[in-house]
């Protein structure tokens, strides 16, 4: 092998390292844990709205997992997830994660729940195709 070959061979494994090494940084971005319950919504929409849905739904369930146990985040954070499902239309996942928040306001005894996302939900259950939403209905009974 001359030295010309041994030049290329070794260039070309340089960048295909550099390839892989960018390409694994921006698929395995990690989340600040310090980030409060609105910045992770809010990077969340963002993320939403330039089509980012993957980044916006590791922000939404990131969001869940951290400050879950605040009911109004936890529904805030369900909704935005739903949301994203239909966005996607990904129908199913978007008709379990409503059906939950709804479930939430039928068993809500205190009335100490955030109203307008119960509508929301409902608004965005409509969005579901009816084929679909029916299919989904009879496989929960």
């Amino acid at each position: 092998m001359n030295k010309k070959n041994r030049t290329a061979i070794a260039i070309t494994i340089l960048i295909t390292g550099l390839l892989f090494s960018f390409a694994g940084c921006n698929s395995t971005k990690e989340i600040p844990d310090d980030l409060t319950a609105p910045q992770l919504l809010q990077r969340g929409q963002a993320s939403l709205d330039s089509s980012d849905y993957k980044a916006a739904e590791r922000y939404f369930l990131k969001t869940i997992q951290q400050y879950g146990d605040d009911v109004n985040t936890y529904i805030e954070a369900k909704y935005e997830l739903a949301h994203l499902y239909i966005k996607i239309k990904s129908y199913e996942k978007a008709y379990n994660t409503l059906s939950e928040i709804l479930e939430l306001y039928d068993y809500d005894m205190t009335g100490s729940l955030p109203p307008a996302y119960k509508k929301l939900a409902q608004i965005e259950m409509d969005k579901i195709p009816l084929a679909k939403l029916e299919e989904y209905q009879n496989a929960s009974r």
